[in-house]
């Protein structure tokens, strides 16, 4: 039986990594994040800490507002 996509629609975050076409590694080096902070903000932006998203948010050059 196939596993369904718990996640269809990608979070907002991830958009504007792929948008800038940043890896999860790429992005986390230039915001000096672990990747795996990356990885979780991607699919729970509402658990990522404000340090977080604001780091993702300077090296994507998108408000903290609009990866909520």
């Amino acid at each position: 039986m196939a596993r369904s996509n718990p996640n269809p629609i990608p979070s907002r975050i991830r958009a504007a990594r792929e948008a800038a076409n940043l890896t999860i590694v790429k992005l986390a080096v230039k915001a000096d994040l672990a990747p795996t902070t990356v990885y979780f903000a991607e699919r729970a932006p509402h658990l990522a800490s404000e340090r977080t998203l604001a780091a993702v948010s300077r090296v994507l050059g998108v408000p903290v507002e609009d990866l909520r």
